[in-house]
């Protein structure tokens, strides 16, 4: 490896890591003065979050391009959900997760290479295709032929509150607006059709996974409310287009466009959140920008969490 990429590297994470190493060190100094049982419940304590602290820097050494056996920390273990890598290292009896994408200062330049805006629309169209129709128990993956339209949470969903459905040679209509005399509920779903989907209503998502063969289409409600989706995925081999009203995190990829129509400043694209055609080489709004993990170049977390 390049020395000086090294040196570089080490400038700005090695203190970091030395500190935390430094700070258990005193910590450990001191509770060796303790005595009887308060000694041992406290040096399991601090074990325990000398593990933390070891999988933390092993993280952060990760996420910097250290090599891996740099500081001689905890592996570190590299997966996927979804379109996001995710990184995990175990902590003792916890697992500390990362979730990263590719950062857009290094990567949205390079979307106007076809070849990479490929990677992406196909990398993006197999994982997504896996995630809707490979669901595993106790969801269940149920299958429909011809046009079907969904009104509300109550035919959307499952007594828990969640769906996967394979619409086969017709569209999907999803009308989610809740009439009102309840407290927005958290809906989770799958849906691929061979036709159109077209989603609407003022209702709150915790995730929501659309493969489309044909157009795919998202909107607010008729009248008040907003559509949030909290963790979305949405591919057409067609085209994608986000109407106002509708609020969202996540990654939406079309082989022809993705269209924002009249609605300048009326959807919230919150980071981190992608949207990519095939055919354009228009670069993504940088402010709320993480391409997703299926082309190189620097991770960028956007979410630790502890297991």
């Amino acid at each position: 490896m390049n020395p000086k990429f090294l040196e570089k590297q080490s400038g700005a994470v090695l203190p970091l890591v030395l500190g935390i190493l430094l700070t258990v060190t005193f910590l450990l100094t001191t509770l060796l003065q303790m005595p009887g049982g308060l000694l041992r419940v406290t040096l399991r304590y601090a074990q325990m979050q000398q593990r933390i602290y070891d999988g933390e820097s092993a993280l952060i050494a990760y996420l910097e391009g250290f090599p891996e056996d740099f500081f001689k920390l905890p592996k570190v273990e590299r997966s996927r959900r979804g379109p996001w890598v995710d990184l995990s290292v175990s902590a003792g009896e916890k697992c500390i997760h990362v979730l990263a994408g590719i950062a857009c200062d290094s990567a949205c330049g390079m979307l106007r290479s076809s070849k990479l805006r490929h990677e992406i629309y196909e990398g993006f169209r197999q994982q997504l295709n896996r995630e809707i129709t490979m669901v595993r128990p106790p969801l269940t993956l149920q299958i429909k032929s011809g046009n079907r339209r969904l009104l509300g949470l109550a035919s959307a969903g499952s007594s828990a509150n969640s769906q996967a459905l394979w619409v086969q040679e017709g569209d999907l209509f999803l009308d989610l607006d809740d009439d009102g005399k309840h407290a927005p509920r958290a809906f989770s779903g799958r849906f691929i059709a061979d036709g159109s989907i077209d989603v609407r209503g003022s209702v709150l998502i915790d995730t929501l996974r659309l493969y489309a063969r044909g157009p795919l289409y998202l909107r607010g409600p008729l009248l008040r409310g907003t559509l949030k989706i909290q963790w979305l995925e949405a591919f057409s081999e067609d085209r994608v287009e986000i109407a106002q009203g509708v609020e969202f995190s996540g990654v939406a990829v079309a082989r022809h466009e993705v269209a924002f129509p009249n609605v300048a400043g009326k959807v919230k694209m919150r980071y981190p959140s992608f949207a990519m055609a095939l055919e354009s080489s228009e670069i993504p709004m940088m402010d709320s920008t993480l391409v997703p993990d299926f082309i190189p170049g620097n991770l960028k977390p956007f979410q630790w969490s502890m297991k």
